[in-house]
């Protein structure tokens, strides 16, 4: 019977790894959601709730007008405006998703 070595044992774990790591991958994509998307919009509104609801709602509705079926995303916002008196809140954001192509 032959002793297993630390290195051997390292080799082993490695292979197993990357074995789980190659399955995990393709049953990713195996969904479908495979194509990456986004979309920039800008959005107004009174409040700073409001501006910032309403850019993020734009950019996401843009992102969906091209792919069928999204993940949720990410969302990178950003006040590119606000009045004086902040009675205006302008905002800019963009959407990332991926989707089914």
């Amino acid at each position: 019977m032959r002793k297993v070595t630390w290195l051997r044992r390292l080799g082993l774990v490695s292979a197993v790894v990357a074995a789980g790591l190659a399955t995990t991958s393709v049953a990713a994509h195996a969904d479908g959601y495979d194509t990456p998307r986004s979309a920039t919009a800008d959005g107004a509104g009174s409040t700073y709730a409001a501006g910032l609801a309403s850019a993020e709602q734009r950019a996401r509705q843009a992102v969906l007008a091209v792919g069928h079926d999204c993940t949720p995303g990410t969302y990178y916002t950003y006040m590119i405006y606000s009045s004086p008196g902040g009675g205006t809140w302008v905002f800019r954001s963009t959407h990332y998703a991926v989707c089914v192509d």
